[in-house]
């Protein structure tokens, strides 16, 4: 009798685990999304204010791409956190390769949306695409890390998720507008502080993501338990 229950008790679990990895993965999809939307209206707002105006295709070329960015990396590091749990190097090597196959599907689908709606992009990046994906791969592997441990912290809360993404968005983001700065010819100043705005706000976003999504899926299986 006590053979079949310690049989029966591994497969209760991976029964209850796949459950919430995809409910878990579903919440930061769709909040994913939300970010990805709203950092799109954003920089809408924040270039139209600096007179900068693009077209509809551009606009939705954009924004696919920044969807798309967003989805893919933040359910990338959904699930290292998901399958690392307690490893905090292994969610870390979950955003390392996040976050460059984020960067060339988002590239390979606003190109894509560019060519469907037989339109040309309004700006071309002066930085090698392979560069910005390096850097990308590492902000990203760091940004795991840092996330796994915050979260494994009694004081891990939104707020330190905050503090987390900020600080990874300034070194890496910063490290990128200066390249872009010291690239021949430089950008226009109103690429670079929409550029800028966006690199060091959106490791906030995919952080508060991760942490809504952990803190939703509480709350629910809280409710539910009798």
């Amino acid at each position: 009798m006590e053979e079949e229950a310690r049989t029966d008790t591994p497969t209760q679990e991976t029964s209850a685990v796949a459950p919430n990895l995809g409910a878990t993965l579903l919440r930061v999809a769709w909040l994913a999304i939300l970010l990805g939307v709203a950092m799109e209206g954003l920089l809408l707002v924040l270039g139209a204010g600096l007179g900068k105006s693009l077209g509809l295709e551009s606009i939705v070329a954009d924004l696919v791409r920044s969807v798309s960015w967003s989805v893919f990396v933040c359910v990338g590091l959904a699930i290292g956190t998901a399958v690392a749990k307690a490893h905090v190097p292994v969610v870390g090597f979950f955003g390392l390769l996040a976050a460059p196959t984020a960067f060339e599907a988002s590239r390979a689908l606003h190109k894509g949306t560019l060519e469907a709606l037989a339109t040309t992009g309004s700006s071309s990046d002066s930085l090698s695409p392979f560069l910005v994906a390096v850097i990308k791969g590492l902000e990203y592997g760091c940004l795991g890390l840092l996330i796994a441990w915050v979260s494994q912290r009694s004081w891990g809360g939104a707020a330190a998720h905050v503090a987390v993404g900020l600080l990874v968005g300034l070194v890496f983001g910063g490290t990128i507008v200066a390249l872009a700065m010291g690239s021949t010819p430089p950008p226009p100043a109103t690429d670079l502080l929409t550029r800028g705005v966006n690199e060091v706000i959106f490791p906030v976003g995919c952080s508060l993501v991760l942490f809504s999504a952990g803190a939703l899926g509480k709350r629910m299986a809280n409710k539910t338990t009798p």
